[in-house]
């Protein structure tokens, strides 16, 4: 549940402060009593900054005596409409009622839960009374329930001021992805150029794209591959794509058999032959089962491509053309591959599709 930053807590007595039940001293006076840990949680509320009121159905000398004893920033007593009390507690209060929390306890309270920002209801609060409430307390009135109350007031009001640092955060991740963009605009469209006609030349002549990373890599040379074979834009016919880290049972055989390191060597052994192309995706750059990957199909006669960070390393050495994402960071190299991969299968699959439509048209 969502809700506005609770402003201020509004307490029933009778069922909430108290247990709703009447003592008489040996003076025939009545007698109510408030837990102290409701009380000590009252004070917590006030330091935290919440203001307090009384809102009570009750009016008399017991109402005041307990608001002297708690000193709230205000009380409205002989409240037989809650929904009109609190509507005019917000006024007096200069908040909104979506920041008012109210704790109370019988039916007339449950009519004014709909109009305000938390409804809480003590355990042992009317049938209708939890059923309305936004959240039904562990405990009962006059047995905890206002500092159960407290507890959660506080608790949301925490979460508020942590969501505003939250999106601070996320507006400077947005910042950042969008320098690396900007920077991937002016430095990397030449090479990506190189990398789409690569791709065009392979799948004009019947050759075939093998991709192969680890991790988030692995998951974006599947989803280049699902591109390739099926669609990204336009209805077209399946031009010949793997990811090479989708098939466990290869996958767990070469590297309990050899080493991790040959996972996707010996795959590329056993599929690449000259004029395909072999693209090998890593961030770091040091991945020693690409850089693998990426000599053997050197050896077989295959075009070899990598996708890394501005570092390159050892992967970008093994490769006959390299795509460095301008950026160090692994989340924000990540979304340049992807954005780069976009772009190429977009420029790709409208060069071939159009190709044929000019043959077509030639014929």
């Amino acid at each position: 549940m969502l809700v506005d930053d609770i402003q201020v807590l509004a307490l029933d007595i009778d069922g909430v402060l108290t247990d709703g039940r009447v003592g008489i001293t040996p003076d025939g006076q009545d007698r109510k009593e408030i837990a102290f840990r409701d009380l000590d949680a009252i004070a917590a509320a006030r330091r935290a900054g919440l203001r307090i009121a009384l809102v009570t159905g009750e009016d008399g000398p017991m109402v005041r005596m307990i608001a002297e004893r708690i000193q709230p920033d205000h009380v409205i007593s002989g409240a037989k409409d809650k929904h009109v009390a609190l509507q005019s507690l917000a006024q007096i209060m200069n908040t909104k009622a979506e920041r008012i929390c109210f704790v109370g306890d019988a039916d007339r309270d449950a009519l004014a839960f709909a109009g305000i920002g938390l409804g809480l209801a003590p355990a042992d609060a009317s049938p209708r009374a939890r059923a309305r409430a936004h959240r039904v307390l562990l405990s009962r009135g006059g047995a905890g329930a206002v500092a159960e109350a407290v507890d959660i007031v506080l608790e949301l009001s925490e979460d508020v001021r942590q969501g505003a640092e939250r999106e601070s955060a996320l507006s400077r991740v947005i910042d950042e992805s969008i320098l690396a963009h900007a920077r991937m605009r002016q430095e990397s469209v030449g090479v990506l150029g190189q990398v789409a006609q690569m791709l065009i030349r392979a799948f004009r002549s019947g050759n075939k794209l093998l991709l192969c990373g680890n991790g988030g890599s692995a998951a974006d040379a599947q989803h280049v591959a699902g591109e390739i074979v099926g669609r990204f834009a336009l209805e077209r016919d399946p031009w010949p794509a793997m990811a090479l880290s989708t098939d466990t049972s290869i996958l767990t055989a070469i590297g309990n058999d050899w080493s991790f390191d040959d996972v996707f060597a010996r795959q590329v052994h056993a599929f690449a032959k000259s004029g395909d192309v072999v693209c090998g995706i890593s961030t770091s750059g040091g991945s020693k089962n690409v850089v693998r990957a990426l000599e053997v199909a050197r050896k077989r006669g295959a075009t070899t491509l990598a996708f890394t960070g501005q570092r390159g390393g050892a992967v970008a050495d093994a490769a006959d053309l390299v795509f460095r994402a301008p950026a160090t960071q692994t989340p924000r190299i990540q979304e340049l591959h992807i954005l780069g991969w976009h772009g190429v299968c977009e420029v790709v699959e409208r060069a071939l599709v159009e190709g044929v439509a000019h043959d077509l048209a030639a014929e």
